[in-house]
């Protein structure tokens, strides 16, 4: 009995020192149902392709069927993978930023140029992380037929502020004017 008791104490001490933190809520207002639609569409598109991911490794060794524009979007997606380092290396650098229509672009500048031996690569990756980018966004507006009737640079829009959201504070990014800025928050 009193082994029971000295347990259910050590029990209830246990539980006590143990603390739950809620997560995190921050209200950035009201999305639009656009925004819905394109983030939604994405994370399956991403959901889908760590399904086909984790589906492959566990049949390794048997045939699977992928639709020509699914393996094409699952090979961009598997790009961008391969390239983040060197795209956040770059970002850093202040070599490229994401531009205000989702895509990234090289931006100028006199105090910290792209090193000459670095410049090829440079622009060669940005590129390739263009191309991907919009065979993701055409594979979205393909998936999700309220989004075949809408105007393909607000979807464009949304994408560049996902993408600035990510983007590390203290890089590149352009405001919907087209000026360029170092992201502060």
């Amino acid at each position: 009995m009193k082994t029971k008791s000295l347990f259910l104490l050590f029990l209830i001490g246990l539980m006590a020192s143990c603390t739950v933190k809620p997560p995190e809520v921050r209200v950035t207002g009201e999305m639009t149902a656009l925004e819905k639609e394109v983030l939604g569409t994405y994370r399956e598109i991403e959901q889908d392709s760590w399904m086909v991911a984790s589906t492959r490794s566990s049949t390794a060794g048997k045939s699977q069927t992928i639709s020509p524009e699914k393996k094409k979007v699952l090979d961009a997606k598997r790009r961008q993978k391969f390239n983040q380092d060197d795209i956040l290396e770059f970002k850093t650098a202040g070599w490229i930023g994401e531009n205000n229509l989702g895509y990234l672009e090289i931006v100028e500048q006199a105090e910290n140029p792209i090193h000459e031996e670095r410049a090829e690569f440079v622009s060669t990756l940005v590129k390739e992380e263009n191309e991907d980018r919009e065979v993701i966004v055409d594979r979205v507006i393909e998936l999700n037929e309220n989004l075949k009737d809408a105007v393909r640079e607000n979807i464009l829009t949304i994408f560049a502020e996902m993408n600035q959201k990510n983007s590390p504070i203290g890089t590149w990014i352009q405001d919907q004017l087209g000026k360029w800025m170092l992201k502060t928050e």
